[in-house]
């Protein structure tokens, strides 16, 4: 259930970063921004091609590893009627696809966190220079409106 979560949320997290970084204004930091979507976008449809062309391969090597670790020996002493068939064809084929899946959606979920750092990056670099930015600009304008105000001491409002 938590592994579900937090997809969900890292979903959420990448798709809402996207949407602040369409909002950026300099185009410095919209090609940025294009650049690391651009470049996560191709290497996530290469993997997803890549998991569709060899999957095959994939779960035969998946098998492999499931029936060599079945296959090894254990140094513990279990009577053979309490014991399970370590070498069961359906559940090891069974386990070898959700291996591979498993592995594939790792390897996504890792994609879509460093897209999300990376973006995280570029978005917050941006506002905090526009933050920046605006705080001068309002500081600048505050002085001058003092510097401007030409009524005598009296008259001044605040």
């Amino acid at each position: 259930m938590s592994r579900i979560t937090e997809d969900l949320k890292r979903t959420f997290d990448l798709a809402s970063l996207r949407q602040r970084a369409k909002s950026l204004t300099r185009p410095v930091d919209l090609e940025k921004m294009s650049e690391i979507t651009k470049r996560y976008s191709r290497e996530s449809s290469k993997q997803d091609k890549l998991y569709r062309h060899t999957y095959k391969t994939r779960v035969e090597k998946a098998l492999q590893a499931r029936i060599n670790k079945a296959g090894a020996k254990s140094l513990t002493l279990k009577h053979r009627l309490f014991g399970s068939d370590n070498f069961d064809n359906v559940a090891l084929t069974r386990q070898a696809h959700r291996d591979v899946q498993h592995d594939h959606s790792r390897r996504m979920s890792q994609l879509a966190a460093r897209e999300t750092q990376e973006l995280n990056v570029v978005v917050s670099t941006a506002e905090q220079r526009d933050a920046k930015k605006q705080h001068l600009n309002e500081k600048v304008r505050g002085d001058f409106q003092r510097a401007t105000d030409r009524r005598s001491t009296l008259d001044r409002r605040r």
